[in-house]
């Protein structure tokens, strides 16, 4: 038993200590954990701020670098630099502005002995005139700065200076010759360091060598180097400049070496780091060769910051479990008004209770509850009287609302029953047919609140269940009315307008013009009462399900002018003029009938509501695969508030019994309808006063070209048997070639002198001779030297081992034929001939596919095609090696076109990089599939060197 459990055996005076203890652990636990989590904020927060020093000093030395690498790139551009030249280059940097901290960037010159004097005599010439290198003194080797920018202050005491002489300078400028890459010393004192206080320095260099000369080893860099160029630092400035006066909240010191010593100490963001104690993190960079170790410490009042709210957060808790004892105190002493309360409270609930169990006796739904995990169903007597059922329910109970739904219904409801992805709690509204106690079935409506498990599985169901007996009853009856009195009207309407078409025509004699307006009105509103009719009759059908549709290619150009031409006495009477703007050839698969009644509704719409002498335009626009045809008017537009009302039944902008304009209101629903039932979409665009412009969209037809080589080489099948023969003739032929057959050797010789061949596939055993001697015929022959042959015999392998070479065998099959071995085979053959090997790359993105023929440049030509029409017409207009594939196409999947590939070009390579992932059944379909951001190169070119032809490429 818990400490809250024995509370409440011992009695509520117990209770309020039980919940003051409990807030108090709670705030200790609380306060712990805030302590803990602000502890390891502050220290990711100092590894964060480490790593911002870090990073930027890298950065800035490697842009240092940079500007060292531009600097020796001006030397092998130019054969003389001179020191104008050198001036310009600098100031262009601008270095106080873009590169603070740097002293200078300068070039020192490498001077052997023997032309120490000629040296120093030119300088001499160029204006300084009492310019020596020194130190003073004979060496084995001489440098001197030479130019340095900027060329006053500091830096004039550095000139003519041989930095070869001094120890330190010399090791970093040692492995800078060698390697050929930028290098840093340790830690030196700078010429430049004659006023004020001294600072440590660092200098980088970057050798700088004769043009063209060869550097594939260090005596080579030797003998080419000219000289350096390099730059020196105040490591103080240098480190200011890179912190631009930011408080980053630590310091930290830098070492020139591995370790950190005092004597290699070159930087310390603080004073009070020189009483420092053990540092909070150390680094070691590794800068141009010259390792710099970094220590780090935190800031007094660094970790303080992050360790807030800890003493409020005790306060807090101490008062709360102080109010949560004074609250308990007084629930316990209101223990008896608490019961009475609960049971006044449960007096009025089963109150409520009885009131909603009369309800739904006295409604017509019944209600029904189910729990799967308990397998317990119930129903209210109202639901078991629907089913002809006692109010109790059958002898036998049901476990299952299942049980009771019609066999046909029962998966319906059961997809139902499941929940979307993610949704715990779901709405059923949903008709199905129950099984009554006589074996008949009940339409009924279920409603319901079902709960699932996070798996999406039923758990439970409580809903209701409404008869629909009496409303499907309605609605037959109001069908069978519509269609009955369409039906019966339509017989006398015929016989009706046709009279009066005769009598207008003067069939009878001409009519009196006095009775003429009167009988052409009688015969404008019969068609207006028969164009109502048919309208009905239509939407009868739709609703029921019984509107056939016929589907067929349509060429949309020819259909559109045949509704212009049937609408254009219409257009007449109204003094319209109907235009049709010019469009490409585009075929869409639609009913026509039903096709030439939505044109006719648009344009009758748009003729009836256009002024005398206005036009009535009919365009057509593409895109994404789907053709827009839009009817535009004059007219006067449809106002706002009706836009929401234009294809719903019956509807009519102007339904006065006083409107200008006839019509039943149902030609647009019945428009919505039909366009949707052929897979298309409705819509419209107004503006009040403007006119309008009502459009439909139907998909674009693409009809798929067979896919024929149109490059169909012959190939020459040397075969004795003829059931083997046939074999592979059907087998080639269907892989695009053209075959002639040779039964013996003569038959062979014969078509290798009278025939332009390919490739020969050769049987050994002839009835004439050898296989041996075909091929000796063909390797003398200069004509057919180079002609590929593949032998297909059941004594291949003897052969393999007897053959000596000279002739171009593709491959050795044995008997009986792998189909794939040989078209793949001959296909590597072929391709070879043509030089490189062709890829047909299939992709929507031309930027992809540039940077895809930029890597596998060297393996094969590659040759674009954007979607799946220009795919099909490359496949027709010639012959390839591999197909790389890409699934997403503007016009469709891509992988519809692998069994056209498969089919057409059999043995062709097929490898799919996409983005989207292959099943295990479509990778049987390819020979192999590459990820998109996902392959890396190297692995991309592997797989194309694997499938791809190569010259000469044989199967010994």
């Amino acid at each position: 038993m818990t400490i809250f459990e024995h509370a409440v055996a011992k009695g509520p005076r117990w209770m309020p200590f039980v919940v003051l203890l409990c807030g108090l652990l709670t705030t200790l636990g609380a306060w712990y954990a805030l302590y803990a989590i602000q502890e390891k904020v502050a220290a990711e927060e100092f590894q964060q701020l480490g790593d911002e020093v870090l990073e930027a000093i890298e950065r800035r030395m490697s842009n240092h670098r940079q500007i060292l690498l531009g600097a020796a790139g001006l030397f092998d551009a130019s054969t003389d630099v001179s020191r104008d030249d050198w001036r310009r280059y600098v100031q262009h940097l601008d270095l106080d502005s873009n590169y603070p901290g740097i002293l200078g960037l300068g070039y020192s010159q490498v001077v052997q002995p023997n032309q120490l004097h000629t040296f120093e005599q030119s300088v001499r010439q160029q204006g300084f005139a009492e310019f020596a290198i020194k130190p003073a003194g004979k060496r084995d080797l001489y440098t001197s700065i030479t130019y340095l920018e900027p060329f006053s202050g500091r830096n004039l005491a550095a000139f003519g200076y041989d930095m070869f002489s001094e120890p330190t300078r010399r090791d970093a400028m040692t492995r800078a010759a060698e390697t050929g890459l930028a290098q840093l010393t340790s830690k030196v004192t700078l010429l430049q360091e004659n006023n004020g206080p001294v600072q440590a320095g660092l200098l980088m260099y970057v050798p700088v060598y004769q043009t063209g000369a060869q550097l594939n080893s260090s005596a080579e860099r030797w003998g080419a180097l000219l000289g350096f160029v390099y730059s020196p630092y105040r490591v103080t400035d240098l480190m200011n400049a890179l912190l631009d006066s930011r408080d980053l909240q630590i310091d930290f010191a830098l070492y020139a070496g591995a370790l950190a010593s005092p004597e290699q100490r070159i930087f310390i963001s603080h004073p009070r780091l020189e009483m420092a104690g053990d540092p909070s993190r150390t680094n070691l960079l590794e800068l141009f060769g010259q390792p710099v170790y970094v220590t780090f410490y935190a800031q007094p009042g660094f970790y303080e910051r992050f360790q807030q709210g800890q003493g409020l957060l005790l306060i807090l808790g101490g008062v709360i479990s102080l109010l949560l004892f004074l609250l308990t105190l007084l629930l316990a002493n209101g223990q008896q008004r608490a019961i009475a309360l609960a049971s006044d409270m449960t007096s009025q609930l089963r109150h409520s209770e009885e009131r909603l169990r009369r309800v739904l006796q006295g409604g017509h739904d019944g209600w029904w509850d189910q729990d799967v995990e308990a397998g317990c169903f119930f129903a209210s007597a109202q639901i078991w009287r629907m089913l002809g059922y006692p109010d109790h329910g059958p002898q036998t109970p049901f476990k299952d609302l299942l049980q009771l739904v019609y066999a046909d219904d029962v998966p319906a409801l059961r997809e139902q029953f499941v929940a979307p992805a993610g949704v715990m709690e779901h709405y059923l509204n949903h008709e199905c047919r129950l099984i009554r106690q006589d074996g008949q079935p009940l339409c009924v409506r279920l409603r319901a609140l079902i709960q699932c498990s996070p798996e999406g599985r039923m758990l439970s169901a409580s809903g209701t269940a409404m008869d629909l007996t009496e409303q499907k009853r309605i609605e037959q009856l109001k069908n069978d009315f519509v269609s009955t009195v369409s039906h019966e009207l339509r017989t006398p309407l015929t016989s009706i307008s046709g009279s009066l078409g005769l009598v207008n025509g003067g069939a009878f004699g001409t009519v009196p013009d006095s009775m003429r307006p009167m009988l052409e009105i009688a015969q404008q509103n019969s068609q207006r009462l028969s164009h109502l009719i048919n309208d009905l009759l239509d939407m009868d059908k739709l609703a029921a399900g019984k509107l056939n549709f016929e589907l067929t290619n349509l060429d949309l150009g020819q259909l559109l002018s045949e509704a212009l031409l049937s609408n254009a006495s219409y257009a007449e009477q109204h003094q319209v003029q109907l235009v049709l703007d010019t469009m490409p050839t585009i075929k869409v698969r639609a009913d026509a009938l039903r096709l030439h009644q939505v044109l006719a509704n648009y344009l009758s719409n748009a003729i009836k509501f256009s002024p005398s002498g206005a036009s009535v335009r009919v365009h057509s626009t593409l895109k994404d695969g789907r053709v827009r045809v839009s009817v535009t008017d004059s007219g006067r537009g449809i106002p706002e508030h009706f836009h929401s009302h234009i294809f719903q039944k019956f509807s009519q902008a102007d339904s006065s019994d006083q409107r200008q304009k006839g019509g039943s209101g149902l030609g647009l629903a019945i428009t919505k309808e039909l366009i949707e039932r052929m897979g298309g979409l409705v819509g419209f665009d107004s503006l009040e006063g403007q006119g309008s412009m009502f459009w439909f969209e139907l998909p674009v037809l693409v009809e798929n070209p067979p896919l024929l080589d149109t490059q169909r080489p012959t190939i020459m099948v040397v075969e004795d048997e003829p059931d083997v023969a046939k074999l592979l003739q059907l087998m080639l032929e269907s892989g695009g070639y053209q075959v002639v057959l040779a039964g013996n050797l003569a038959a062979a010789r014969h078509i290798l002198e009278t025939h332009e061949v390919a490739a020969v596939t050769l049987d050994l055993r002839l009835p004439d001779g050898h296989g041996f001697e075909v091929l000796l015929d063909i390797q003398r022959t200069e004509r057919t030297r180079d002609l590929p042959v593949m032998v297909i015999s059941a004594e291949a392998e003897h052969g393999r081992l007897n053959l000596q070479g000279g002739v171009h065998l593709v491959d050795w099959l044995e008997k009986p034929i792998d189909p794939h071995r040989v078209l793949s085979g001959l296909r590597r053959a072929l391709g070879n001939m043509q030089g490189k090997p062709r890829i047909l790359h299939i992709e929507d993105d031309p930027d992809l596919r540039m940077v895809v023929a930029g890597q596998a440049r060297n393996l094969a030509e590659f040759i674009g095609a954007g979607n799946l029409v220009e795919a099909r017409q490359q496949l027709a207009r010639g012959s390839w090696d591999l197909v790389l594939l890409d699934l997403l196409l503007p016009d469709g999947n891509g992988f519809t076109l692998i069994e056209e590939i498969h089919q057409y070009h059999p043995g062709l390579p097929i490898v799919v990089l996409s983005s989207t992932e292959l099943s295990t059944e479509q990778l049987s379909s390819v020979e192999a599939a590459l990820a998109k951001s996902r392959t890396e190169p190297r692995a991309f070119l592997d797989v194309l060197a694997r499938l791809l032809p190569t010259k000469g490429d044989t199967h010994a």
